[in-house]
C-alpha cells in the first residue's frame, strides 16, 4: 500500500514538473501559445512578403482606345470581299505588339437603352433576310517599325455570301469600338 502511494505521488510529481517545464518555456502571454500567430504577426508576415514580391515585379498597365466609325469610313475591299475602316492607333507600341495584348469590342445597340458591348469578332446570323447570312465584325492590328508607317487598327464587316460594294459602304451603321491595350 505505501509502495502504491510512493509511486503515485512520484508519477504525480513527475506530471507535474513536466507540465510546469512546457508552461515556462511559453511566451508571457497565456492566451497565446507559442504555435499560435496573432493576427498582427500574419497581417506583418504577408506584408513583408508582398513587399519583396513587389520589387521584383511589373505590374500591368493598360490603356482604352475608343474608336467610332463614321459614314463614309468605310470602303470596299474587293480582293477580301469585306468593307474595312483603318484608324491610326497612337497607343500602339512595338512593346504592345510584340509583348502585350489587344483585346477590341464593338457596342451594339443604342446607348443608355439596349446596349451590349460585344467581344471581337462578333458574329451575328440574320434567318429572317432572304437570303439567310451571318455577318462578321473584327479587326486587325499592325505595327511597323522604324515609323515608316504609324501603327493602325484595321475594323471589318464581312458577310457569309461575300457581297458587298463600294456604293453600299456608304449605307453601313456608325459603330462604337472599344481596343483594351495591356502591356
Amino acid at each position: 500500500m505505501r509502495r502504491n502511494l510512493c509511486k503515485t505521488v512520484i508519477i504525480s510529481l513527475c506530471v507535474v514538473t513536466v507540465l510546469l517545464g512546457g508552461y515556462s518555456c511559453s511566451d508571457d502571454d497565456p492566451y497565446y501559445p507559442d504555435d499560435y500567430l496573432t493576427e498582427a504577426q500574419v497581417r506583418r508576415m504577408i506584408e513583408e512578403a508582398l513587399r519583396q514580391n513587389n520589387e521584383q515585379l511589373n505590374f500591368t498597365e493598360w490603356k482604352i482606345v475608343n474608336i467610332t466609325t463614321e459614314d463614309g469610313h468605310w470602303s470596299w475591299d474587293d480582293r477580301d470581299k469585306r468593307y474595312k475602316a483603318v484608324y491610326e492607333l497612337a497607343g500602339l507600341n512595338e512593346n504592345i505588339y510584340k509583348n502585350g495584348a489587344v483585346l477590341g469590342y464593338v457596342f451594339i445597340g443604342e446607348q443608355n437603352i439596349n446596349e451590349v458591348q460585344r467581344l471581337l469578332p462578333y458574329v451575328q446570323s440574320y434567318g429572317d433576310a432572304d437570303p439567310f447570312y451571318t455577318e462578321t465584325i473584327s479587326f486587325d492590328i499592325q505595327y511597323k517599325k522604324d515609323g515608316v508607317e504609324k501603327p493602325s487598327v484595321a475594323f471589318y464587316i464581312q458577310s457569309s455570301d461575300l457581297f458587298g460594294s463600294e456604293e453600299m459602304a456608304e449605307f453601313l451603321p456608325s459603330y462604337n469600338f472599344r481596343l483594351v491595350l495591356i502591356w
